[in-house]
């Protein structure tokens, strides 16, 4: 037994543990106890003496010897009887001595306050509930020591000295600033928090923290937010569910972010939500003012067909008639959309379009047959294979089409290249009408001379 850990241990345990009341045959004294610094076990002799000051004082009552007090994991409790005599009507101090086996009685360090009947001691908190409590009390220790709960003897909550927390059985010691809570769980990283049930195979081996300040949740039967069963009702397996929320339109889980402030105009963000027939949609949100229920805006969402083993998107609202599709007006898509057999079909409807302009397509024949066109890789893509045609930049020097001169449209090469063949074509009949105008010529000619020649063999005939 080393006294001086015992001392320092069961003193600060008195603090907690007695009230006695003014003239009482007998009360319960609870307390603990260590040994080496580990909750002690065994049988122990108590002698008790209550004075009237914290040093020196009178006594009071006792001393009274309490033989044989059974310890088990360092907690213990037995019942003491100063007499009837005994009369408590000002704040008094139980001094403790302690032995086991044969060694002497060995004074602990410092008494313990003992209130009278109906009050608390100072710096002590009754079994039975405070009232009155001084400004600055407080339920905890005042030096470089945890504060345990237990309960059943088992750890129900650990407050760290490096200001940790760990609740429901948690795996100590934990790192600073963190929070464990559940079976055997434990924090390894500074402000960390890590949290989970039972399940000493996975969680209470395996599951940590990986580095400072993350936040750890484990659920092997699955989470739940605002729900504990799944989208097919059936109870949480494994999965994430986020039940729907009733301030919103639809009827589907969904996770929503919005900025701005509520009920305004300006008051928007967006909506992801998965709805029946396999639908993963993401859509912008709007408030329109005085409507507490925001509006859609269909923006992106796929769809999965497992018979088909495909799955189809949609942009802007362009719907799933094709596996993909993008928008429906001239402001979010124009209703591009990549065809079942593979085409990609641009919108191109003289609604769609407008700021029309005239082109001369002899000039665009003429750029485009100046312009350099080359066979090349995608750098660090060989594996696409060769392609054919210009750079970005040389098309847009030369024709001045498009947003950005690192990019083509597909539309402006498809319409350079028809407009030069409409030059191709003028160029061609230019030139097939000069041509028929010289033959005309040429054909006038010899049919001149060729009449010339039938005069001169008239003459010449006998």
């Amino acid at each position: 037994m080393t006294p001086t850990l015992m001392r320092a241990a069961l003193a600060a345990a008195l603090g907690l543990a007695m009230a006695a009341p003014a003239a009482a045959t007998g009360f319960t004294y609870h307390g603990q106890l260590q040994e080496a610094g580990q909750p002690a076990n065994g049988s122990y002799d108590l002698q008790l003496t209550l004075y009237s000051a914290p040093a020196g004082g009178s006594v009071l009552a006792g001393p009274v010897t309490l033989y044989g007090v059974t310890v088990k994991d360092g907690n213990f409790a037995t019942t003491v009887d100063f007499g009837t005599d005994t009369a408590l009507t000002q704040q008094g101090w139980l001094e403790v001595k302690l032995k086991s086996g044969t060694a002497d009685f060995t004074a602990l360090a410092n008494r313990s306050p003992v209130a009278p009947e109906g009050s608390a001691c100072p710096g002590s908190w009754t079994l039975d509930g405070n009232a009155g409590n001084p400004a600055g009390s407080y339920l905890g220790t005042a030096d470089n020591n945890p504060v345990w709960l237990r309960s059943n003897g088992v750890t129900a909550a650990y407050f760290g000295p490096n200001h940790s927390v760990g609740l429901a059985f948690p795996y100590v010691p934990l790192a600073d600033y963190s929070t464990a809570i559940g079976y055997n769980a434990r924090t390894e990283n500074a402000g960390s928090i890590v949290t989970g049930g039972y399940n000493d195979n996975t969680f209470g081996n395996t599951i940590r923290d990986t580095a400072t300040n993350q936040v750890v949740l484990v659920a092997e039967h699955g989470v739940g937010i605002n729900t504990a069963r799944a989208p097919d009702n059936n109870p949480l397996r494994d999965e994430l569910t986020i039940a729907p929320s009733t301030g919103l339109p639809g009827s589907s889980a969904d996770i929503t972010l919005m900025t701005g402030t509520p009920g305004t105009t300006g008051y928007r963000g967006f909506n992801v939500n998965a709805s029946s027939g396999g639908f993963l949609n993401i859509s912008g949100l709007y408030y329109t003012s005085g409507d507490p229920i925001p509006s859609y805006d269909p923006v992106f969402a796929i769809s999965h067909y497992h018979s088909a083993t495909t799955g189809r998107f949609s942009f802007n609202g362009g719907g799933f008639a094709n596996p993909i599709s993008v928008g429906t007006t001239p402001t979010n898509g124009n209703g591009a959309f990549l065809s079942s057999t593979g085409v990609w079909t641009n919108a191109s409807s003289r609604s769609f379009k407008d700021s029309f302009a005239a082109i001369d397509p002899v000039a665009i024949l003429d750029k485009l047959v100046a312009l350099p066109i080359q066979s090349w890789y995608y750098k660090g893509n060989r594996d696409d294979g060769m392609h054919l045609g210009p750079v970005a930049e040389e098309f847009a020097s030369a024709f001045g089409l498009g947003s950005n001169a690192k990019y083509i449209g597909t539309v402006d090469e498809s319409g350079v290249a028809l407009a030069a063949i409409q030059g191709l074509h003028r160029k061609v009949e230019q030139e097939n009408a000069r041509l028929q105008r010289d033959n005309a010529q040429l054909r006038g000619r010899l049919d001149a001379l060729a009449s010339r020649l039938e005069v001169l063999e008239s003459t010449r005939r006998p």
